[in-house]
């Protein structure tokens, strides 16, 4: 599953302090922008597990 940052992580970050997983050299902005990169993968990839249950179970009611 796709971690989540915390509050104090996010306001760490946009302080200037580098969270754990920040690459050498990457930009705060680019940082997060890769954060809500995964999180929308992680979104798309359950909505299409969760349409996938809805199609099998539909045969069922």
């Amino acid at each position: 599953m796709t971690e989540q940052l915390t509050v104090h992580e996010w306001e760490a970050v946009l302080r200037g302090t580098p969270a754990a997983d920040m690459r050498p050299g990457e930009t705060v902005a680019r940082y997060i922008h890769r954060k809500v990169e995964a999180l929308t993968s992680e979104r798309d990839r359950l909505k299409r597990d969760y349409d996938g249950l809805l199609e099998d179970c539909g045969g069922l009611l």
